[in-house]
């Protein structure tokens, strides 16, 4: 599934452009990418995109530190949840957008979560979400996708 997301972050601009899912389908299939995994990827990718924004929206008119449920610390790791919480305290995710990556992740099987799955689900939330990056920061979770970081 990361690899299917990985190429279409570098593919389109815009998750708009997909255009028809049939036609995405053979496409990534003509790539070489696993039915499951298009599967998979494609259906995680409409429910960010089918995801309404408002129930998330509360989070950003409050203030305070983001206390962390027993189920959430199990399910995450301290470095994901560090990554989360300097994402958010540079101004690349708002409180609601954060709310929504935490979700995100906690669908994931816990096997599959480290630092890099997470860079990688945060752009694809901000991605779909049509979201712009501080510069810097976009290089750093950009690192998920290129591997080593394109600026110095």
């Amino acid at each position: 599934m990361f690899d299917v997301l990985t190429y279409l972050f570098e593919q389109y601009s815009d998750p708009a452009a997909f255009g028809d899912r049939g036609a995405l389908t053979r496409q990534l299939n003509a790539v070489g990418f696993d039915d499951d995994d298009i599967g998979e990827a494609l259906d995680w990718l409409d429910s960010v995109s089918e995801t309404s924004v408002e129930p998330y929206l509360g989070a950003d008119e409050g203030s305070g530190l983001r206390i962390y449920a027993d189920s959430e610390l199990e399910h995450l790791p301290s470095d994901v949840r560090g990554l989360i919480q300097f994402l958010e305290d540079n101004g690349a995710l708002s409180p609601a957008q954060r709310e929504m990556v935490i979700d995100r992740l906690l669908e994931l099987d816990p096997e599959d979560l480290d630092v890099d799955t997470a860079k990688l689900l945060v752009l694809m939330v901000l991605w779909a979400q049509q979201a712009e990056l501080p510069i810097l920061l976009g290089e750093a979770l950009l690192e998920a996708v290129h591997g080593e970081p394109t600026m110095q």
